[in-house]
Formats: C-alpha cells, structure tokens, sequence
C-alpha cells in the first residue's frame, strides 16, 4: 500500500501579524527628512546664487570687449554714459538695427561685439516701437545687457548695469545753448594711469540707494521715483561725490550706487576689462545706520588715478 506524502504548505503570515511602523517612529522618520531638507535648501540656494552671479560675470566680460573695441574705433575715447539730450531728435547714433535715439554705453558698447540691443530701435523719443515702447524708454532684446539676478530689468534707463560716467564719460551737457559742452567727454583711455583698477561697469541699484533698506521701492519698467530700486540705474555714482559743484544720478540729493545682489557682492567690471565679485566696503562704498548709501566714501578704485578725489565741475 501506497503511503500518501503529505506536502508541507508553506507558513503565510496573516497581514495582521506584519510589523508597520508605529506613529513615534513615522515622525522620527518624517522629522529626519524635514531636517534634511532644511539643510540641502540654503546649499542648493547659493549654489543657484553662485551660478548667477558666474553668469553676471559672463555678461560683463562680453561687454567688455565692445568697450576696448568701441575705444579702438573711436581713436582711443572711451565709451559715453548716454549720449546728452537736446530735443526729442537728437543725439542719435547708430547701433545694430539701426538709428537709436540717445543709446547708453551698453547699447553702444554690445554694437561692437555683435549683440543687439533692441529689437526695434527708435530713432527719436517719442516714436513707439513695436511693443509700444518710447524711443527714450525702451527695453533690451538680449539677456547680455540684463544681470540675470534681476531679469525684469529690461528699461534702459532704469537699467540692471551702471558705467562710472563721472569719470569715464559724463556727456551730460553743461548749457543747453552748447551742444558740445560736455561735463566730462570725451576721455581719452590714456587718462587712466591705472585701468586694472578703475571701475567700468558694475551691477547698479539706482537711485534707491540713497534711502534706508526698508524705504526702498520694488522695481517698475519706466518708472521714475528715486525710492525705486533701478531708477536710473544706467548712471553708477562712485561713492565720494563733492557737495559743491559735484554730480550724481540726482543731484544734490539722490545718487545710485553698485548694487551687492550676488550673495552680498556685486559684479564689477574694470577698464582693462577684467572682472571681480566685491562688497559695497570693498569698492570704497559706506552705508549709514538704516542701509542707505552716504556720499562720502572712498573714489580710489574709480577716478582712473589711484586718488581719493572726488569730480568735479570746472568751467
């Protein structure tokens, strides 16, 4: 007789018997990860930080082969700040896409490395381009005359990038009755005995910089109050300007300053072209007890000679 073999079945667990997790031990688990991640965002935020700034540098670097360019061209003058107003016609110049009324120096600059400022560039202030846009107000077309730490920047006037005009190229006129009164343009380069350390162009605050951190307005495309970060951002005032017969973005009472919105620090273009990441201190900037830009600093780095003078109109 033919014994039968019984298969053992295997064991199987009820469900019920599974261990879970216990709810103390879920939230040890959920806080671990909240731990975690409390600690990776501020990496992973000035990392997005560094990569920005590393970009702003990048633009200034491309900006500043159109100003060695634009100075070659130019039988050795640097670039102007804006070219002055007159009327509504005049100055114009002509930039990639044509005629443009009253181009700032980066307009003028970016003509010589092939980048095109505007998409529609208008010859006279009060012609509207295709977005309907002024001919003194109108916006960059390309990222490069745009930090990309503030990329609705786009105004030219309320520009994200300043030029050290008082220096460099005040083409500001002293009487209207004289077209070619330059304040302080042309200069030539070889005025400047040190360009390795004369500040060119810089990340710029505007105007807002002569109120307190918790005055300053947020940025609006063509607006024009001095509380607004941007107002007047194309002008970059150096940080000594002289009470009497000085100059600034709005003088006497207004002034733009180098704006540190790349982790404290901003990009700075010199003259030779070269560029560095530096602090308000650094640049020779200082602040009053409310965050607001005082007039008297330190113009080392930016009057082309070396010295602590401030500029000055002369007749």
């Amino acid at each position: 007789m033919t014994s039968l073999q019984v298969r053992k079945q295997p064991v199987v667990e009820s469900s019920s018997r599974l261990r879970a997790f216990t709810l103390i031990e879920l939230l040890v688990a959920i806080s671990i990860i909240a731990l975690m991640v409390s600690l990776l965002l501020p990496a992973m935020s000035a990392a997005r930080q560094t990569g920005t700034a590393a970009q702003c540098l990048g633009n200034l670097r491309t900006l500043g082969q159109g100003l060695v360019m634009y100075t070659t061209d130019h039988a050795d003058q640097l670039v102007p700040g804006r070219l002055p107003k007159i009327d509504n016609d005049n100055w114009r110049t002509l930039v990639l896409g044509g005629f443009k009324y009253r181009p700032t120096f980066l307009a003028m600059m970016g003509t010589n490395v092939g980048i095109q400022a505007f998409a529609d560039p208008m010859p006279s202030a009060t012609m509207l381009d295709m977005f309907g846009e002024k001919g003194d107000r109108q916006n960059y077309s390309s990222r490069v005359y745009v930090c990309p730490a503030t990329p609705e920047w786009t105004d030219e006037r309320n520009g994200s990038y300043g030029y050290n005009y008082s220096f460099l190229g005040n083409s500001r006129l002293k009487t209207t009755s004289d077209i070619t009164s330059f304040k302080n343009w042309p200069v030539s380069a070889t005025r400047i005995k040190d360009p390795s350390r004369t500040v060119a162009v810089a990340d710029s605050m505007g105007t807002a910089a002569t109120e307190g951190v918790d005055h300053r307005m947020a940025y609006a495309n063509n607006a024009n109050e001095p509380e607004r970060f941007g107002n007047e951002g194309f002008n970059l005032d150096p940080p000594k300007i002289a009470p009497v017969n000085g100059e600034s973005a709005g003088y006497p009472s207004e002034r733009t300053a180098a704006d540190p919105r790349h982790l404290k620090k901003s990009s700075v273009m010199f003259v030779d072209t070269h560029v560095e990441s530096m602090t308000p201190s650094q640049l020779g900037y200082q602040l009053g007890p409310h965050g607001e830009y005082l007039f008297d600093g330190n113009n080392s780095l930016w009057s082309g000679t070396g010295r602590d003078e401030a500029w000055v109109q002369t007749e």
